[in-house]
């Protein structure tokens, strides 16, 4: 390990400061065109997410419960619930990737100018993610 534990971010062993950059640290080019999820498409506070609860329109389904609320921006944002009586973390966590997939690769045909909270049932965590797909798409209001 030696001493290389406490250098700081941005600084190399003789003290000399370097740029950190994706591509030159690991040699990874960001895809220009992807439909990621930058951090202004997310509900990140609890105040917002609590917003979306008191004010928003509920849907329910069997597997998802869905909160929506105009936001008045010209895109969509989402937030995502997983609580523990879902199951496990692995469960939890396999579930929110599938959830933030078909949310990634639909984000075009969901309506914009909304806020969203999914919080998936119980029993959703058992089920594939095409079968999942066709239960949230409708819940968001997304074009077929």
């Amino acid at each position: 390990m030696g001493g290389d534990s406490y250098l700081k971010v941005g600084e190399t062993k003789d003290g000399s400061e370097y740029r950190l950059s994706t591509i030159d640290t690991f040699g990874i080019v960001p895809r220009v065109g992807t439909n990621a999820f930058p951090k202004n498409f997310r509900l990140r506070s609890a105040a917002e997410f609590k917003k979306v609860y008191a004010r928003g329109v509920k849907r329910i389904a069997r597997l998802f419960v869905v909160f929506a609320l105009r936001n008045g921006l010209e895109y969509s944002r989402f937030g995502l619930t997983t609580p523990r009586k879902l199951g496990k973390a692995h469960v939890r966590n396999r579930l929110k990737r599938r959830i933030r997939e078909i949310l990634r690769t639909s984000r075009a045909s969901i309506p914009t100018g909304f806020d969203f909270v999914v919080n998936p049932t119980p029993s959703a965590s058992g089920r594939g993610i095409e079968e999942l797909r066709r239960e949230l798409l409708p819940l968001l209001g997304a074009d077929k």
